[in-house]
């Protein structure tokens, strides 16, 4: 299946064959931790926004290789794309009301802010929890592989997709 073939972004985070796949698995394991810490949050609705929430990306992004933006990863993004795979796929199976909508802000919201992407900030438990673990699992990513070719006791390059920063590697 393509979804297991794409990197999930051209650049900054999991930027490698079947990125996009690691990313998701990474994030399925830190939701299923919070989730265990916090007997509240909604696993279903929690697990289903990790799973779908770049699923865009196989329509965004041009394929695993030499990976560019489509027509419709410049125009749309992968947000609106799953937002409205969401939709199509709620009206053929004849579902709708609240749970479809959550479902909805959960996957609108996983960027955090506007700037990020997100048309809106998360509202509900579930939606900061996937913001919360994209941002950690992408921020890991970067962070490691900056830090992979840095020797000890140095500082890497700067991650531009860290605001910049550059990180030591500790000599321990």
């Amino acid at each position: 299946m393509i979804f297991f073939d794409y990197p999930a972004a051209v650049r900054h985070h999991h930027e490698f064959v079947s990125g996009l796949s690691f990313h998701v698995v990474s994030m399925l394991r830190l939701a299923k931790s919070i989730a265990d810490l916090y007997p509240t949050v909604n696993r279903d609705l929690l697990y289903a926004g990790v799973i779908l929430h770049d699923l865009g990306k196989v329509i965004e992004l041009s394929g695993p290789i030499s990976t560019t933006y489509t027509l419709e990863g410049n125009l749309i993004g992968h947000i609106s794309i799953v937002v409205e795979e969401v939709s199509k796929m709620a009206d053929e199976l004849g579902i709708d009301g609240e749970e479809v909508v959550i479902l909805k802000h959960v996957l609108l919201s996983h960027h955090g802010k506007g700037e990020w992407g997100s048309p809106k900030p998360p509202l509900v438990r579930e939606a900061e929890i996937l913001h919360q673990i994209d941002l950690m699992d992408a921020s890991m990513n970067m962070m490691d592989k900056a830090l992979r070719h840095t020797k000890p006791g140095e500082f890497s390059e700067r991650v531009f997709g860290l605001d910049n920063r550059s990180f030591y590697n500790p000599n321990f």
